[in-house]
């Protein structure tokens, strides 16, 4: 679902956690929730709602404790390792990062989901260990973007509960292959471009002094944090994109039927623009043409997996595609392309 947030209250006169209402924000942009969506077996996706807390611990998400004791507009953040810094509060940065935190929470039980979906249709204990690690890199990207968000806004803040769902699982590899290739090789792999882009815009900032950026007032040390950790993100959806694409392979191996719906439902074209139109469309101005380029290399992630599902039944070779096991690798500076070349390595060479 596609949210904005906006805090509205605040801890509680004990100093105990609560539940953070949300609003629409009306200078922010509405967009898609960061990761794997978590759905349920009504087709919704489901997400925790924000926690925030000034007591330290009480909120176990996040990995600093902050204080919010200063009133001249900064809050002095404590990180677990016990290094304190001092850092302005940056309110509607920081609902994007709560916006993010929470859909990364949310991925942990998608993979859970996903894990439970494997082995109901029997698919192949390779795919059910990468995803319960898939779902061990969603924790740590949960941990880490609740704390990026609460050094920015200047308090605590971590998930609530999840909501109540009801999930079904059954055998039906129809049903799992509309299911990963709307989650995993759509919605997740443009989640792993947009965090490419959102490094870019960070490095923008840092090397070019960027101004009017939702970045340029953010100082220099907190900026080169959230662009390390964006990167590590960034490479790990990558390999969770990967995962998604060799799950459906495996299933149009075992039903072309499945296959086929999952091309007339989720792969035809006006979905796919539609997609990437919703999460690219203006980004950090109009200049980038990110829906061009993302879709672009989308679309060099299908080729590959289609040449791959034809040698599979035995028309065409591989050829060079794989050396030794892995792609012809030439290192570049752009993490879009980089992303790119390795999910088409997870996909293609395994």
């Amino acid at each position: 679902d596609d949210i904005a947030l906006e805090l509205v209250g605040d801890v509680a006169d004990d100093g105990s956690p609560v539940m953070i209402g949300v609003a629409a924000s009306p200078d922010q942009c509405i967009r898609p929730m960061d990761g794997r969506p978590f759905v349920d077996a009504s087709g919704s996706s489901l997400t925790a709602l924000p926690m925030i807390s000034s007591s330290v611990g009480s909120v176990s998400w996040s990995g600093e404790v902050v204080s919010s004791d200063a009133c001249d507009g900064t809050a002095t953040t404590k990180s677990r390792n016990g290094n304190a810094t001092s850092t302005m509060r940056h309110h509607h940065l920081g609902q994007d990062w709560i916006q993010r935190a929470l859909g990364e929470h949310s991925s942990v039980a998608s993979f859970s989901a996903f894990s439970i979906a494997l082995m109901t249709n029997n698919a192949p204990s390779d795919l059910v260990e990468d995803a319960l690690v898939a779902g061990m890199d969603e924790i740590r990207h949960a941990r880490v973007s609740f704390d990026i968000a609460s050094n920015l806004v200047g308090k605590e803040v971590g998930p609530g509960p999840l909501p109540s769902s009801k999930h079904e699982f059954g055998r039906d590899l129809v049903a799992l292959a509309v299911a990963v290739a709307k989650e995993g090789c759509v919605d997740e792999t443009l989640s792993t471009y947009a965090a490419a882009v959102e490094v870019a815009e960070i490095e923008d900032v840092l090397e070019n002094k960027k101004k009017h950026s939702k970045y340029s007032n953010v100082d220099r040390e907190t900026l080169s944090w959230i662009r390390k950790e964006l990167q590590v993100i960034a490479m790990d959806e990558s390999n969770h994109s990967a995962l998604a694409w060799r799950t459906l392979l495996w299933v149009c191996q075992m039903d072309a039927d499945a296959c086929d719906a999952v091309q007339e439902s989720v792969f035809d074209d006006d979905n796919l623009d539609l997609a990437v139109q919703r999460r690219f469309g203006g980004v950090f101005g109009t200049e980038w043409k990110m829906s061009e380029i993302v879709r672009g290399e989308w679309n060099k992630i299908y080729e590959g997996f289609k040449r791959l599902n034809i040698e599979a039944s035995g028309a065409y070779e591989k050829g060079g595609l794989c050396i030794d096991g892995e792609m012809d690798h030439r290192p570049n500076g752009n993490l879009v392309l980089s992303l790119t070349e390795n999910i088409l390595r997870g996909v293609l060479c395994v």
